[in-house]
């Protein structure tokens, strides 16, 4: 179930966090590292009231910021059209439990959301190198729009989007 994050959540979302960045540093991915995402960071969602965790038997197994705004450089991508959107950021799962749906759960909560709200696009992005998420994209119907490099990055960055309604 997904469920909006409260204070009490933060210690085991940064503990999932950690374990997935562990994972991710593993496989030689560098998009995440010690200085992000942080606990600092899920709090600042929280307090945006934009942080959002899944929740099985109990235990906190994936988070997401679901937020109306996204990454400084969404101004600079070419986004198929001037909409409002909703941006998925520092979406992370329990390496116990990934490959169950659960990152394409909070997709598609957020399209529910952004239909709620009037939104358009659901707007998302990640690094090249982290193929799982390119997977979870394409499998939740997203259209890749842009690829950027952005600082000592090995691989660009993808950009993708979904349209989820339409304005009449």
């Amino acid at each position: 179930m997904i469920r909006k994050a409260t204070y009490t959540d933060l210690n085991q979302i940064e503990a999932l966090v950690n374990q997935a960045k562990d994972i991710m540093a593993n496989a030689g991915m560098t998009q995440w590292g010690e200085s992000y995402p942080t606990k600092r960071h899920y709090e600042e969602d929280l307090n945006q009231d934009e942080l959002y965790v899944y929740e099985y038997e109990g235990e906190v197994v994936g988070v997401a910021c679901i937020s109306d705004h996204g990454h400084h450089e969404y101004d600079e991508i070419n986004w198929s059209e001037e909409a409002d959107y909703l941006c998925i950021k520092r979406l992370a799962v329990d390496p116990n439990v990934r490959m169950q749906g659960i990152g394409l759960a909070f997709y598609q909560f957020a399209e529910e959301l952004a239909a709620e709200r009037g939104v358009s696009y659901i707007r998302t992005d990640t690094n090249g190198e982290n193929t799982a998420a390119l997977r979870l994209f394409e499998k939740g119907e997203y259209t890749l729009v842009d690829k950027q490099r952005h600082g000592d990055f090995k691989q660009p960055f993808y950009y993708y989007e979904k349209k989820v309604m339409s304005h009449s």
